[in-house]
């Protein structure tokens, strides 16, 4: 994962860019997020990531202009298995420690929810696949820690590219 002194800020707008293209790098700082990582920063920073059955949440304070990103694969821990940010549970709880530690505070922040694909399932079996249970795993997370989420571009059977621009919260996902 990348350091950063700073986290990163995302649109508290319901909005999610489908256009082709994406936005502008601009003078920004990139940051890549592979299965399993977070990132958060202050600084301007485009922030990328693929998605499949995986989903990603991005939170973001917008008093601050102070936020994060997680990538993970599966729904929650088990008992008495080593923790990692592969899982959401654990991803959300450390980002949302270290947006804490940036000082945003849980009642300044929204959240917008991307991926949950079904690669390999019909759309009728959506409902049991891994990619349903990541987007309901994201969503009960948010909807305990009382963050409302603003954004949603989940489930179907491709997975998306997602980009967020860190400094104007602007998100952009296309479906690969």
């Amino acid at each position: 994962m990348p350091e950063s002194k700073h986290p990163l800020a995302l649109s508290a707008s319901a909005n999610v860019n489908l256009a082709l293209g994406g936005p502008a790098i601009g003078s920004r700082a990139k940051a890549y997020l592979l299965p399993g990582q977070l990132y958060a920063s202050a600084e301007p920073c485009q922030i990328r990531t693929i998605l499949g059955s995986c989903v990603a949440i991005c939170l973001w304070d917008k008093w601050r202009g102070t936020g994060g990103m997680n990538h993970f694969l599966l729904p929650s821990s088990r008992e008495g298995q080593p923790t990692s940010l592969r899982y959401g549970d654990e991803a959300t709880r450390v980002l949302l420690e270290i947006l804490d530690g940036l000082g945003c505070q849980a009642p300044n922040l929204c959240a917008k929810v991307f991926g949950g694909a079904a690669l390999s399932q019909s759309r009728d079996r959506y409902g049991v696949s891994l990619g349903a249970k990541n987007v309901a795993a994201a969503l009960s997370l948010m909807n305990s820690a009382g963050i409302p989420v603003v954004g949603q571009e989940t489930g179907g059977l491709q997975g998306r590219k997602l980009i967020f621009n860190t400094d104007d919260g602007v998100a952009w996902a296309q479906r690969i």
